[in-house]
């Protein structure tokens, strides 16, 4: 009996062709944040697991899309999720840069 392999779709890096839509999604996210835990102060690793979590959510998602029909939004939503953090990261790493330079 032969057993059929399953292809799993690819996808091609689109060059920011839909930057400005995605930033908006992270614009939104961020308020959200904002008006769910207020202004937060962490440690590098606090904000670190934050973003594992959410990588970790993002990680089901696109399982969930992949092989058991889940919706292409929540592989949005948690990817986005994960973007907030990381360029909340990225930019209080560079204010602290900056501070020191």
């Amino acid at each position: 009996m032969k057993t059929r392999k399953r292809r799993i779709k690819q996808y091609t890096d689109k060059r920011f062709a839909y930057f400005s839509d995605v930033t908006e999604l992270v614009l939104d996210e961020h308020h959200a944040q904002i008006s769910k835990w207020g202004i937060q102060t962490h440690s590098m690793f606090e904000w670190l697991a934050y973003t594992t979590e959410e990588l970790g959510e993002l990680a089901k998602a696109i399982s969930e899309q992949e092989y058991r029909g889940g919706s292409k939004e929540d592989v949005i939503k948690e990817a986005i999720q994960v973007a907030t953090l990381s360029l909340k990261i990225a930019e209080m790493m560079r204010e602290s840069h900056n501070e020191n330079s």
